[in-house]
């Protein structure tokens, strides 16, 4: 196997960790849904998908959702798995190739709405449509108020990783890989 691909697994798994470990604490911590609707845990998972590009985050968004379910208080219900592969893939699509502050921007409001609507589909087939729709509501409230931060955040880590690398922001990412 090539060195840059272990490295690339070793990082997505890092990253698969990170996100679960982000996730099961704040249910540990805070039960029923205590966090407020910010999914912290999304974060490593844009990270891994404008740094190690979209496809192969897929399988770290499906290991951190596997961990989440199997570890977490809830149980696992496969169809939350929606949310994880929206943050996974969706911002590498979009803000991976010549990335800068607006396409992440971009990039975290769709995956923020791809990740809702997904939760919402999953609330309605485990728990009924009165619970779905609700929850949809506030969903869409904190997409409203909570993406300001997540983009936010997202940016500065990610600025400071390619930072660390050496790279020159304007360029695009696809060179680093």
């Amino acid at each position: 196997m090539q060195k840059i691909q272990i490295k690339k697994i070793i990082l997505g798994a890092i990253l698969a960790a990170i996100s679960a470990a982000i996730r099961l604490s704040s249910d540990y911590l805070f039960p029923s849904g205590g966090s407020f609707g910010l999914p912290l845990y999304s974060i490593p998972l844009v990270i891994s998908s404008l740094y190690l590009g979209p496809w192969f985050s897929l399988i770290v968004g499906f290991v951190a959702d596997l961990g989440i379910g199997f570890l977490g208080p809830y149980g696992y219900k496969p169809l939350f798995v929606i949310s994880s592969l929206a943050w996974s893939f969706i911002p590498g699509l979009i803000a991976r190739k010549n990335y800068n502050f607006g396409k992440m921007a971009i990039a975290i409001i769709i995956s923020y709405l791809f990740a809702s609507l997904g939760n919402t589909f999953a609330i309605w087939v485990h728990f009924g449509k009165g619970t779905a729709v609700g929850s949809l509501i506030v969903r869409l409230v904190m997409l409203i108020s909570l993406s300001p931060f997540l983009i936010y955040i997202n940016h500065v880590i990610y600025e400071r990783l390619l930072q660390a690398q050496g790279v020159n922001i304007a360029k695009t990412t696809e060179e680093i890989s």
